[in-house]
């Protein structure tokens, strides 16, 4: 059971970071700014922390 929520955080943090580089390409594109691949690298990171972070800690909105 541990091992199947520890492969589901992976793929939800796997996902996460996906749209936080869609989220730094689209940040990019709509301030007209080259963003090395570092920072893609790292905006994507952070968003996906954020993302994952309320999972980890147990805050699933009241659901």
């Amino acid at each position: 059971m541990l091992a199947a929520e520890i492969l589901l955080l992976l793929l939800f943090a796997a996902i996460e970071f996906a749209v936080g580089l869609l989220f730094a390409w689209a940040f990019a594109r709509m301030f007209q700014v080259r963003l090395s691949k570092r920072t893609r690298l790292w905006m994507a990171t952070v968003w996906a922390v954020l993302g994952v972070m309320p999972t980890v800690l147990g805050i699933n909105g009241g659901l």
